[in-house]
């Protein structure tokens, strides 16, 4: 023990000072919150939730289809972006439900460290002194990047594994290991499917830069990377393969960058970038500068040295390669086109990629501090301090009466530049004037402006919150759906507002959420309704709640209109609970129009158009023409004011036995004639669906399901295949015994080619 100990305590002291850093920063908050760790924004409205929620369901069981998550979705193409593949979160799954939003503070704390761990594994093989990585793995582990996404939890996860990737790349390329870059792959694939491909796009650059253009031969490893690089992806592919089947029809997805915004950003956008390298990371909800808030996560300041030392490599060096991967990386951050490729050329202008960026600015610097005195650092600190200067010139001086305010919180940004103009200051006479003592002095400093960078970013945030106490969050969050009924399908809860996902916190089935990665069907269908869903759910027009089975609503307040259930304090304050005499998820229709006449209607008549009679796509009118009526905008008007007509003759034909798993659902009805039966269930290819025992077509009715049915009782069936994580977790299973084979093979051939050499050598001496 003692031997692993010394031979591995420069990995172990960069663990346990990050995690020093993170506690400092954090426990403070911890203890304010009463032993919970609250932010604001998406922090308090998801991650709590999502993190109970996904470990509810699978200590249930519901891992396929299930039903709480806002219509209905499937589990892992929901949560796989969020927590599904993280080693974090199954940690927590060792703990109680109610128990998560105590931990989580903690185990953000483990990331951090993780993230200082991995990065320092990366970095010493660039460094002759180890305590020097030691050192640089703080710059990496509290970037402006993890700072201003503090919002973002699970983007820890993601920052903690990257080095790993790089890591593993260079222990394939230099030591010609076999399936460690396959591992590598296959942990940062598994983890978030999203980030992965960005990912894969830095290390095919990092290959060319790193690899490729230092040395020809090297040309010969590609078809080895790209092989590790397939075996890892399909390992992963449990994750993988469902995730990205699901969001391929998602609406966020296929918003594409085009035109002149292919070549150039909005002019803030290269004061933004700028900015990022240069001053510590903001509330991304309430900007100091530019705007009152950005979502696209735009920093990638080191604490303290910002980027006088990285300035300094640029400068000196010359033909290196890492001087080109940096030029690289600048280019992909101020050409729009470049930027956008690691979101797949979606319209949105996310900055989600610059942690790998980052580690790059880290190297530079660590080469820099090993070499302290061959390189201007002086020189670096003064063009740092003129950029420094430079930015708040621009905007100090900035037009308010044509432009705008661009200084929204000037006590902020005052605090900002004061911090980044001290750190050149600091790093200069460090590691310029400080010989001997100049690592130790250098490494508390970077501590102590990573925790108050991260302090003060926390303190911010949570300044958002509108609940004013962690306790309070909790308990709101929390506390609201502990009194509600759990088995209320075929009906659904609503809650009196979209935000929060208290729903999802307590485990109910609901008729909204905040979630950007449920069912592609249920984006559908609020573009049909006229209403896009982007990552909260929204109401609809008039109708939508009874049309999607919403039989009770949850709600903060008295209303003398709805008849109330019950009420009860949630901890935090008094919530009803009301019966709004709602149709069920399942009902027959009689009648129908296409989808092509339904979009004539007014968007406030939508809703009430699809409770009037079956919305068919214009393909499918023939199906369906010959068992119901066409009603078209000439034979009657529709409209809001009708629908209690609608909800009554809907209300004669509802389901019954309503019962569901995991794996699908089953209902009864009996009709006086041929119908088709209605379901406020998402739509899905690997929904499959049976009418008293014979498989019969599932139509799509505007995101949502339909099956025609007989006279008389009717027995429907509806069944989830869960095709495609099947078919993941079967190339997940082939793809880890084939590079175990393959390794196995190759040692074995290894160990043969060495013996026969040894035998050699031995017959040629006697």
């Amino acid at each position: 023990m003692k031997l692993w100990i010394g031979k591995n305590k420069h990995a172990i002291t960069a663990f346990l000072l990050s995690f020093c850093c993170a506690f400092l920063s954090l426990v403070i908050f911890i203890v304010l919150g009463g032993g919970v760790f609250s932010l604001s924004n998406d922090y308090n409205a998801q991650e709590w939730s999502f993190n109970m929620f996904a470990s509810q369901a699978i200590k249930n069981g519901d891992v396929f289809w299930n039903w709480n998550i806002d219509l209905g979705s499937d589990f892992v193409t929901t949560f796989s972006f969020y927590n599904l593949g993280s080693p974090f979160f199954w940690i927590m799954l060792l703990f109680p439900i109610k128990s998560i939003p105590y931990l989580m503070g903690w185990v953000y704390m483990l990331k951090y460290a993780v993230a200082g761990l991995t990065s320092y594994l990366f970095l010493e093989r660039f460094s002759q002194h180890k305590k020097i990585s030691v050192c640089c793995s703080l710059l990496y582990a509290f970037c402006g990047f993890q700072c201003c996404n503090l919002v973002f939890y699970h983007f820890h996860d993601v920052v903690a594994l990257f080095p790993l990737l790089l890591l593993g790349l260079e222990i394939m390329m230099k030591e010609r290991k076999k399936g460690v870059f396959a591992l590598a792959v296959f942990a940062n694939a598994f983890l978030n499917y999203f980030f992965f491909v960005g990912e894969v796009i830095f290390v095919i650059v990092y290959f060319v830069v790193r690899f490729f253009c230092e040395e020809w031969k090297n040309v010969k490893r590609v078809p080895q990377c790209m092989w590790e690089g397939i075996l890892g992806t399909g390992m992963a592919g449990a994750l993988f393969v469902p995730s990205c089947m699901g969001v391929l029809n998602n609406t966020r997805f296929s918003e594409k960058i085009s035109g002149l915004g292919l070549v150039l950003f909005d002019w803030k956008d290269y004061l933004r970038n700028v900015k990022a390298l240069i001053l510590p990371a903001e509330n991304m909800a309430k900007a100091a500068t530019l705007s009152e808030f950005n979502w696209y996560s735009v920093s990638a300041y080191l604490p303290l040295v910002g980027i006088v030392l990285v300035v300094a490599y640029l400068i000196r060096s010359k033909g290196t390669w890492l001087k080109r991967m940096i030029v690289a990386c600048f280019a992909m951050m101020f050409i729009p086109a470049f930027n956008n490729a690691f979101v797949l050329f979606t319209s949105e202008p996310y900055r989600r990629w610059y942690y790998m960026m980052v580690l790059m600015l880290v190297l530079a610097s660590q080469e820099v501090l090993e070499h302290r005195k061959e390189y201007p650092i002086v020189q670096g600190g003064i063009y740092s301090l003129g950029l420094i200067g430079g930015i708040c010139l621009i905007l100090c001086s900035m037009d308010k009466e044509n432009i705008g305010n661009v200084i929204y919180r000037p006590v902020i940004f005052g605090i900002m530049v004061a911090v980044a103009i001290g750190g050149v200051i600091v790093t200069c006479v460090v590691t310029t004037r400080l010989y001997k003592h100049m690592l130790p002095v250098l490494t508390v400093s970077i501590m102590c402006v990573a925790v108050f960078t991260t302090g003060l970013t926390i303190y911010t945030y949570r300044q958002n919150d509108e609940h004013g106490s962690s306790q309070d969050t909790y308990h709101d969050v929390v506390g609201t759906g502990e009194n509600l009924e759990r088995d209320v399908l075929p009906y659904r809860y609503k809650f009196w507002e979209n935000y929060y996902n208290r729903g999802l916190a307590s485990y109910l089935p609901t008729r909204n959420s905040f979630s950007s990665t449920v069912s592609s069907s249920i984006f559908e269908l609020y573009d049909m309704l006229g209403e896009h869903r982007h990552t909260i759910g929204v109401n609809g027009p008039e109708g939508t709640d009874e049309l999607l089975g919403a039989g009770y609503f949850v709600a903060n307040y008295e209303d003398d209109n709805l008849q109330e259930i019950t009420s009860y304090h949630n901890g935090f304050q008094q919530i009803w609970v009301y019966d709004i005499k709602s149709l069920p998820i399942g009902f027959a229709y009689d009648s129908y129009m296409t989808q092509t006449e339904f979009l004539e209607l007014s968007q406030e008549n939508r809703a009430c158009g699809m409770l009037r009679c079956l919305v068919v796509r214009d393909d499918d009118e023939q199906k369906v023409e010959g068992v119901l009526r066409h009603v078209t905008m000439q034979d009657e008007e529709i409209r809001v004011d009708k629908k209690e007509e609608y909800i009554k003759a809907r209300s004669e034909d509802t389901i019954s036995g309503f019962k569901y798993d995991t794996s699908g659902f089953q209902a009864e009805i009996t009709l006086d004639e041929e119908k088709y039966v209605f379901f406020s269930v998402p739509y899905d290819a690997q929904w499959k669906a049976e009418v008293n025992g014979k498989s019969t077509e599932i139509l799509n009715i505007n995101g949502l399901m339909a099956v025609k049915t007989e006279k008389g009782r009717n027995q429907i069936v509806f069944s989830y295949t869960a095709l495609y994580f099947k078919i993941g977790v079967a190339i997940s299973i082939i793809s880890a015994l084939i590079l175990i084979a393959w390794c196995v093979i190759i040692r074995s051939g290894t160990r043969e080619k060495r013996g026969n050499k040894e035998w050699a050598t031995k017959r040629k001496k006697g």
